[in-house]
């Protein structure tokens, strides 16, 4: 059983990585008395930068100056480790992260090790829930307790709070493998989630000479340069039949005589309102918005600004000039439909080189099946033996946490096979809803290619060996089943529970992660302790729905189902606006991110534009970064004072 001082907590937050640390900071900041409890699976807080999680040549995406929280400078904290220019190397992220819980008194109140199963509301109207934790060694892919199992009561412990935050993102557990033949394929076979945690030994064991990747995301670039720079044989192995490679950008771009920093350009207002987008008039740019995507010279104007966005990522990296072997790794579509498969070349050196010197060679076929130290492809061709093989084939985008009762689900917005017919009609028809009013605003994203509207798969395996590196599971013993996706109001509250004791923290991606985490935990703090701005409040009088266009907002009933309509709007536009992305399961964006903020700043009753005086300061006077939302928390602390 774990060693807890107390049983009951007015709040646990789930999840000690970035997000998770800024939302207990901010919590704090504004109620300085709470007791608050952090519970992390890992053996380090960091979550995905935890100690363990760091692989050899792991960076950010982000260069500094765009990686750091608005109150505590990356380059002061962690002096002489980071430089204006570079990519931030993983272990000094840890140490930025480790810092940041010292300086903020968050280190005592973090229990590590401690893995949360199961999650139930308290009896009776007030809310609450009643945590099932058990002890881990690190592993989070702890099986889960049902009826029957022999796992002992007593290496479980029971923790009660009157409010829940779960901030494990959606990189914490790895999709088991699930090729058919893995269970007796001889080399080693694991996840990147292993090779991330196993990484030194695997790189330098003299016996490993050639290997296998296989995915076409950002992590399997990393893996495929990790192993070729040490001079290993790579096959890469992309699937045929899926998305794809992701876009790799280099983090400059050449525009005409100027080079440009491509991260910033994603918070640059101008170059925001290119992106049709459903929250896109929370910018005070709606005229302008509804010109460039409500009419044909405007749609025009917009096609061509993302075609030259892709052409100039593609020519300047070198996709189509760099040999046969460099042109395999052409993503299938335009870059206007990625979100954040559009990523950053991070490395030292140019990785396309071990594909033109023959030390990575790219299959892009659909596997069949796994034998002996082979790959077998549908075509009929294979691979040569190989000495261990990485599959970074993604992550479950479920929240690590069983819900119970089932029956809650659709109420909790979180991804699930439980909903009833009722439910599924609801949500079927305001869905339908929402699709005609996005494709009416923006005809051009139903020219968008086609996507698996099943792709909500979660594999779960009745049996997956954590401890042999290797799923042990057959396809065919796997339980496939279709989830519903992620159903949150702004991505983070339960879209019908009127008890506003739960947020989810993370459930969705873009390339402002921090800002992004430090603006949500403002949020879901004024959420759990109604202090949203007025016309936000979840109750049965009326209220604007501030997504919905003007039209279909006259029409909407109000409370309630404005918020339900609101978030089927928020969660659709996601499978049309980046179908080779995850839109389809949970949000996923780029160049909407500022309008996102707006959004939310709205919600909160700050200010939005904080560029200069008027619209043109907004539109030409650079990208948001950082320091821009800098005092956010004591701001709102303010405004909330005065109105109360």
């Amino acid at each position: 059983m774990l060693n807890m001082q107390d049983s009951h907590y007015d709040v646990i937050i789930v999840g000690s990585g970035l997000q998770g640390l800024v939302a207990a900071k901010t919590y704090l900041a504004l109620a300085p008395d709470t007791s608050l409890l952090i519970l992390d699976s890992n053996l380090t807080i960091g979550g995905v930068w935890a100690k363990e999680n760091i692989y050899p040549g792991l960076k950010t995406n982000n260069q500094v100056g765009t990686f750091e929280f608005t109150d505590f400078d990356i380059q002061e904290v962690c002096r002489g480790k980071v430089a204006k220019g570079e990519h931030i190397r993983g272990e000094v992220v840890y140490e930025y992260l480790v810092k940041y819980a010292e300086k903020h008194d968050l280190t005592k109140r973090v229990k590590l090790g401690c893995k949360v199963t199961t999650a139930e509301h308290l009896p009776g109207d007030e809310g609450g829930w009643r945590l099932t934790v058990i002890s881990t060694d690190g592993d989070i892919r702890i099986p889960k307790v049902t009826e029957g199992d022999s796992r002992r009561k007593e290496d479980e412990t029971i923790l009660t709070a009157s409010k829940l935050m779960v901030a494990t993102g959606l990189t914490s557990t790895p999709m088991p493998i699930s090729l058919q033949g893995a269970s007796s394929f001889t080399p080693p076979l694991m996840t990147f989630h292993d090779f991330r945690r196993s990484g030194t030994q695997i790189l330098d064991d003299p016996k490993i000479q050639h290997v296998v990747v296989y995915g076409g995301a950002k992590s399997a670039y990393d893996t495929v340069y990790a192993f070729a720079s040490r001079a290993k044989k790579v096959t890469w192995v992309i699937r045929g039949s899926g998305h794809g490679p992701v876009y790799m950008a280099p983090s400059h771009i050449q525009a005409g005589p100027m080079k440009l920093w491509l991260e910033p350009l994603v918070t640059t207002r101008l170059l925001t309102l290119f992106s049709p987008c459903i929250w896109g008039e929370s910018d005070g740019f709606g005229s302008i918005r509804r010109w460039l995507h409500g009419t044909k010279f405007g749609r025009f104007i917009v096609k061509t600004f993302w075609k030259k966005l892709g052409g100039d990522v593609v020519t300047q990296t070198g996709l189509t000039s760099k040999g046969a072997e460099v042109k395999k790794l052409l993503p299938k579509e335009e870059a206007m439909w990625y979100a954040t498969g559009l990523s950053i070349l991070n490395y030292g050196e140019d990785i396309h080189r071990y594909l033109m010197d023959g030390t990575v060679n790219v299959i892009r076929r659909d596997i069949e099946r796994l034998e002996g130290r082979k790959f077998i492809f549908t075509t009929g061709e294979e691979t040569e033996d190989v000495d261990a093989a990485i599959c970074s084939t993604g992550w479950r985008w479920d929240s690590g946490i069983d819900f119970l009762p089932k029956s809650e689900h659709a109420d909790l917005g979180i991804p699930s096979v439980s909903y009833t017919k009722s439910q599924k009609k609801t949500w079927e028809e305001l869905e339908k809803r929402a699709d005609n009013e996005i494709l009416e605003r923006f005809p051009m994203l139903a020219d968008g290619p086609g996507i698996e509207e099943d792709d909500r798969v979660i594999p779960k395996p009745e049996d997956v060996d954590g401890g042999s590196e290797k799923a042990a599971a057959e396809p065919e013993k796997q339980k496939r089943e279709e989830h519903t996706p992620w159903r949150l109001f702004r991505g983070i509250a339960p879209p019908t529970s009127s008890k506003k004791d739960l947020v989810f923290l993370g459930m969705m991606l873009s390339l402002q992660t921090v800002l992004r985490s430090e603006m949500a935990a403002l949020w879901a703090y004024a959420y759990l302790n109604n202090c949203l701005y007025p016309q936000m409040q979840l109750s049965d009088s009326p209220q604007p729905n501030p997504i919905a266009s003007e039209k279909t907002r006259l029409d909407e009933p109000s409370g309630m189902q404005g918020w339900l309509y609101d978030t089927a709007l928020f969660n659709r536009f996601g499978r049309w606006r980046y179908p080779m992305g995850y839109g389809a399961r949970f949000p996923d964006f780029v160049f909407d991110g500022l309008p996102y903020f707006d959004m939310m700043l709205h919600d909160l009753g700050l200010k939005t534009w904080r560029k200069g005086r008027s619209w043109l300061g907004e539109l030409f006077s650079g990208p948001y970064l950082p320091g821009d939302y800098k005092g956010m928390v004591e701001e709102w602390r303010g405004l909330n004072m005065k109105r109360n």
